[in-house]
């Protein structure tokens, strides 16, 4: 009777132990693949040099052929990094910054333009300010689906893009 007791729970400790194996694999491929996403939209920009129509159109090329699941999350209109604050921007909107909807919320995605993101300082006080540089910030969500609680867990996964020169200076308004 003492040795049924014992292989009950050993076969117990194998089973969770197997489980917690499987969902950590589940977790980390979840966090990869929200990754190759935030990549692949910062790589968009970049090649456009911005947020803008062309970036766009191929970002949602990427996304369809990566299958990526766009789960509608509110996207803040602002995020703070450092002392630097980003603005939620549209392709549309040409720079500016853009109050959430819920259109853009179905994106799967958020989108922020850091404006005159400098990396040294003018002589003097201040940034230097003869060159405009902007940085774009990427947001995505990963999701775990379990069989029994949906949605339960969503972790939010951000990239940001190299400095991009501005040719013309827009200011956020």
């Amino acid at each position: 009777m003492r040795e049924s007791i014992g292989t009950v729970s050993l076969l117990n400790f194998v089973i969770f132990y197997i489980l917690l194996v499987f969902a950590f694999l589940a977790g980390t491929l979840s966090y990869y693949k929200a990754y190759r996403i935030n990549n692949a939209i910062v790589t968009s920009i970049e090649k456009y040099e911005g947020f803008n129509q062309l970036s766009y159109d191929e970002i949602n090329q990427k996304l369809a052929s990566f299958t990526y699941e766009r789960v509608p999350f509110d996207c803040p209109s602002e995020v703070n990094s450092g002392s630097k604050t980003g603005y939620l921007v549209d392709y549309t909107s040409q720079g500016k910054k853009v109050k959430p909807s819920t259109d853009y919320n179905k994106r799967g995605y958020c989108v922020y333009r850091y404006a005159n993101d400098t990396s040294y300082k003018a002589k003097g006080s201040g940034a230097a300010s003869s060159d405009w540089y902007d940085t774009y910030e990427v947001m995505t969500v990963v999701t775990f689906r379990f069989p029994v609680a949906q949605d339960l867990l969503k972790l939010r996964v951000f990239s940001r893009t190299s400095r991009l020169y501005q040719f013309i200076t827009r200011p956020i308004e």
